[in-house]
């Protein structure tokens, strides 16, 4: 259907209100899109096209309705017949050359993003949304399009964001062979002519502990873009590149780049890549709104074992001598790295653990690996990706290693990030400095580099500590030293015998439990099964009734 200069005409001056419309053929007009004080927008009457000479865009009526009211195809054919008075209009139906599928959480289809092409030879894109029926509707009806691919985003530990779904799709296919990375766009591409950005807060929710590698287009938009993305997302990712792309044309994309370049190419690019860091003038300010910074904490805490170890909170381990906290400690590493609930508590999913293990021996922390790792049950598939989700450090591999130097804290800050680790043990904790354990000065300054790898990685850490022999008090305040180590305690899990005059494989353990975040779960009991005559090491939770009498309890 053609329409004609008057139809033009209406729909413009509906859309530009406040301003005149000339009686010639063409005007110009400042342009609704962007900050437009000296008038940048062309119009042909006649023709019914307009162009932003600011780099808002160009193209027809529809066109025009997309941008104006942010909304697909079929939406912007009916806006704009209801401002002409039409019921509709009638068009030959083009095929999509393309077709690109958003998913939800679960890998369920939510929206479809549909590309054509027009007969001189521009692109324009259709959403459309299962309607439930078997079929689609063509009304996004205030859908929010989340991710492109956002499944794979989900189990992913390295993210690569690049700028339009054609893109995403090429580097998806040249990267199939490297299951643990995902690539993902954002629904609507860079933003024009400083509008602003089209990231959303919402996306970098979904990049929470992954590693994140933005490779803008080679223009300004493109890489304004993708700017406001990494200061989005920096808060949230355990690491964050901006990469450009060498070599390519003004426009030119990743899509582009590997024309001419291989996976392996790409990939060295990104690892040679520096960190990035937000600008200065990027970064957040000595004091934010309170709504704002309400806004950045989940509205729940985020468990990586419900209600004793919330994600990215500092911790410890406390024991009395002898009271299993080295085993305990590997067991909870191995329950997490698994995904399987620990001791009756539930692990919401598989988690990313590392342990220091400074005190015993290497060989002897390997056999508890190994012996806890027999006793475990599960899909073999689990424990043949077992060793991307949990890493050790032991004096074998590095012969020194503390606190205290700067460049040890930087190497395993680092080692972190890239293996995308969310718990961290430090065992013994004694073992990882040489300040002097009674002196508070001291520790806080340990302590303090403690939070410093905390707060680079957004790993929890946990601390593997001693008591003291005996003294009043539960046995976290029993903790062996400084008190600013009580204090650094955001959650903790303490050990005690209750038995310790029985043979060793005999002892019961009591496990009490601190945690700032209130409602700690009431102590346990258990008991270490197995050994190394047995080839297999369990921790069990005893019932009630398994326990001895009161009067025989320490």
């Amino acid at each position: 259907m053609k329409l004609t200069e008057s139809q033009h005409r209406k729909y413009f001056e509906a859309r530009l209100r406040g301003q005149r419309l000339p009686s010639g053929a063409q005007g110009m007009f400042r342009c609704p899109f962007h900050d437009d004080r000296t008038p940048s927008l062309s119009i042909n009457f006649e023709k019914g096209t307009w162009t932003c000479h600011g780099g808002c865009g160009s193209g027809g009526l529809f066109d025009f309705e997309e941008q104006f009211t942010k909304c697909d195809r079929e939406t912007a054919r009916a806006e704009v017949a209801q401002l002409l008075g039409e019921k509709q209009f009638s068009f030959a139906r083009r095929e999509p050359e393309a077709g690109y599928r958003y998913t939800d959480a679960s890998g369920k289809l939510a929206a479809e993003k549909q590309r054509f092409r027009r007969d001189d030879g521009s692109k324009y894109f259709q959403w459309r949304r299962p309607d439930g029926k078997g079929g689609f509707e063509y009304k996004l009806n205030g859908f929010k399009a989340p991710l492109y691919r956002l499944h794979e985003v989900i189990a992913a530990t390295y993210v690569l964001v690049v700028e339009g779904e054609k893109c995403a799709d090429a580097v998806a296919q040249a990267l199939k062979n490297h299951l643990k990375v995902a690539v993902t766009t954002s629904p609507d591409g860079a933003s024009k002519c400083g509008q602003a950005p089209k990231w959303s807060q919402d996306f970098s929710e979904y990049l929470k502990g992954k590693t994140v590698c933005f490779l803008p287009d080679n223009d300004e938009p493109g890489r304004a873009h993708m700017e406001a993305a990494a200061v989005s997302a920096y808060s949230y990712a355990f690491g964050v590149k901006v990469v450009l792309l060498p070599g390519l044309q003004e426009h030119g994309d990743v899509y582009d780049y590997l024309q001419s370049h291989t996976a392996d190419d790409l990939l060295a690019l990104i690892e040679q890549a520096p960190q990035w860091r937000p600008p200065a003038s990027a970064s957040t300010d000595f004091f934010i709104g309170a709504l704002d910074f309400a806004k950045m904490v989940p509205d729940e805490i985020e468990w990586l074992v419900k209600g004793v170890i919330p994600r990215g909170w500092n911790g410890a381990i406390i024991a009395d001598p002898k009271s299993l906290k080295s085993y305990s400690t590997v067991d909870l590493l191995i329950s997490l790295a698994l995904g399987q609930d620990w001791l009756g508590f539930e692990v919401p999913r598989r988690v990313r653990t590392a342990i220091l293990a400074r005190e015993d021996s290497p060989g002897l922390t390997g056999s508890r690996i190994k012996l806890f790792l027999r006793g475990k049950a599960g899909d073999p598939a689990l424990f043949e990706t077992f060793n991307d989700w949990m890493k050790v450090n032991s004096r074998k591999q590095t012969a020194t290693w503390a606190l205290d130097n700067d460049e040890d804290v930087r190497l395993v800050i680092d080692r972190l990030k890239a293996a995308g680790t969310e718990l961290l043990a430090l065992d013994v904790f004694r073992k990882m400095h040489f300040a002097d354990e009674n002196d508070n000065t001291e520790m806080q300054g340990i302590l303090d580099r403690v939070g410093k790898i905390q707060a680079e990685t957004g790993c929890a850490i946990a601390i593997v500590h001693h008591t003291n022999k005996s003294g009043p008090g539960s046995v976290f305040y029993r903790s062996r030293g400084a008190s600013t180590i009580h204090g650094f305690m955001e959650w903790g899990i303490g050990f005690t015998t209750i038995n310790p005059d029985d043979p060793p494989k005999e002892r019961i353990r009591k496990m009490e439990f601190l945690s700032k975040a209130g409602c700690e779960p009431d102590p346990i009991f258990v008991r270490a099964e197995g050994g190394e005559d047995v080839g297999v090491i369990r921790l069990v939770k005893l019932q009630p009734d398994q326990l001895p009498s009161p009067k025989n309890r320490s």
